[in-house]
């Protein structure tokens, strides 16, 4: 799934936390955080520490795959080492 922003995470959080059974108590536990800190990540606190909301995505099995919005393209000023040897090898008798 397509995920923009904090609250799109916190989102998919809350849904798998209520698909596996658990209350926000036992992910707390199980993430080594107070219950606070769960109703905090489960609103979309834009604060909220990320070292934390990846422990919290491991406990309940979920992972974060990164890939560009755009495709890259190289820029203008990126130089062409072929070409480069290929005129330069071409102009030696």
């Amino acid at each position: 799934m397509k995920t923009q922003t904090i609250r799109d995470v916190a989102s998919l959080a809350r849904q798998r936390r209520s698909e596996k059974g658990w209350s926000q108590a036992r992910l707390a536990q199980a993430v080594g955080v107070g219950r606070e800190w769960i109703i905090d990540f489960e609103k979309g606190k834009s604060t909220i520490e990320w070292g934390l909301v990846i422990r919290t995505l491991k406990e309940l099995d979920l992972q974060i795959n990164l890939s560009p919005a755009l495709p890259v393209r190289p820029s203008r000023e990126a130089t062409d080492l072929s070409s480069i040897l290929d005129r330069t090898t071409r102009r030696r008798p």
